[in-house]
């Protein structure tokens, strides 16, 4: 038989979509490749619930109720009580996404939500699998000796080589684990080089963020790109993405990265609005003209962020369009890679109002005239010339800076 695969991200956002766009059951099975029983228990497993008002309207004993609506709990709500189930969630899609009164309606409400569904999948996964090997009786042995020698200061590898008792239960590392799942009376903070050392923290299973405008995403994910970069291998993928300054400010910097000779330039845009985005493009590329923006940007890839929301719509200029999975920075490394050089320039924090377009080009001129390693000792300036010609890099105002002129500090934008 063959062995049934789960549902990707991919395929949950590609599912969110199918609802957003009000495909039937059918359509939205043949999109996924999946079988309509799949796509049935997705939505019931995974659907979020939101309770709607309490009271004897909204009940389904409403009309043959003996209790003439006394209240029997401590919360004021009577123990009776069963929501009335709108009729639009017995048929597919089974939840409220496109309901168009859902804003005003006070019944009982489900959500689908890709993100949520994924992280609960992957919650389900791993808590299923989540257990100690190690029998509790031998856990209370462990305890009994390694605890007492833990408060006296003495460390995990100095008590696992001095008790042979502990090698016949468990390995050094098992000893740990059980002190930092809280299994023995002694503590992470407990042990003496704890503290000198930072400790990620494990991520929530529920995550509360959410795609807006989840219909861009429909058939442009980035497994939709893979598929089509094993048919066409030697496609051209440019990566863009956008880097802040301050919390408050009003600008922000669209970089656009050509991956295979580590060239980048930047625009000047608003900070998340993706009508600046989506109107600087549209410009550059009528200024660079169809065939060419065909030619050196044949596929688009950019994230989830609010600024990329009109993205899609860059399509019309008969290139293609996909976008990263969510939070998965490394979708587009090469891009985040980049941004390493920037940072050397403006670091974290400082504001990026000040800057006009003119110090934004000055700045990529030095960034892409350092040499690259990776390029066979090769700028990105010289390796994007040799393709694409010298009038496409004074269209985007980047200009060769000689070798020993590079600076890559914050006093190349000081004025």
């Amino acid at each position: 038989m063959k062995q049934k695969k789960r549902l990707t991200v991919d395929d949950r956002i590609n599912l969110q979509a199918c609802i957003a766009k009000n495909l039937s059951w059918k359509e939205t099975s043949k999109i996924l490749k999946k079988n309509r029983s799949t796509v049935y228990r997705e939505l019931k497993n995974y659907l979020s619930i939101r309770d709607g008002k309490h009271t004897c309207e909204h009940c389904k004993h409403r009309n043959y109720c003996k209790d003439n609506g006394v209240v029997t709990n401590q919360k004021g709500e009577r123990e009776c009580f069963e929501p009335i189930i709108c009729f639009r969630l017995s048929h597919f899609p089974f939840v409220c996404n496109n309901c168009e009164s859902k804003k005003k309606c006070n019944r009982e409400k489900r959500y689908y939500d890709c993100i949520n569904a994924e992280n609960r999948s992957r919650g389900n996964r791993v808590g299923t699998r989540k257990h100690k090997r190690v029998p509790k009786y031998d856990i209370e042995t462990i305890n009994e000796i390694v605890s007492p020698l833990i408060f006296k200061g003495q460390s995990i590898h100095h008590i696992y080589e001095t008790n042979p008792v502990l090698k016949t239960i468990c390995c050094e590392r098992t000893i740990r684990r059980l002190i930092y799942d809280r299994y023995l009376e002694a503590k992470a903070h407990d042990l003496v080089r704890y503290s000198r050392f930072s400790h990620k923290k494990k991520r929530l299973v529920h995550d509360n963020h959410s795609i807006k405008n989840i219909e861009r995403l429909f058939k442009r994910t980035y497994t939709d790109l893979q598929r089509y970069l094993k048919i066409h291998p030697e496609a051209r993928v440019v990566q863009f993405d956008s880097v802040i300054g301050k919390r408050e400010d009003k600008y922000a910097i669209l970089t656009i990265t050509f991956p295979k000779e580590r060239f980048q330039f930047g625009l000047r845009i608003l900070k998340s609005d993706p009508d600046s985005v989506y109107g600087k493009l549209h410009d550059f590329f009528n200024k660079l003209g169809h065939k060419k923006t065909k030619a050196i940007f044949p596929i688009l890839l950019a994230d989830n962020g609010i600024e990329f929301n009109t993205f899609h719509n860059l399509e019309k200029f008969d290139i293609k369009v996909y976008f990263t999975n969510p939070y998965r920075s490394t979708d587009k490394a090469e891009c985040e890679r980049n941004h390493e050089f920037i940072r050397y320039i403006i670091p974290k924090g400082k504001t990026l109002d000040n800057l006009t377009q003119e110090d934004i080009n000055l700045m990529f001129s030095h960034i892409n005239s350092y040499i690259r390693e990776s390029n066979q000792n090769k700028t990105p300036f010289e390796l994007v010339k040799e393709r694409f010609g010298s009038e496409f890099l004074e269209l985007i105002g980047i200009k060769h800076v000689e070798p020993n002129d590079v600076v890559l500090k914050p006093k190349l934008l000081k004025k």
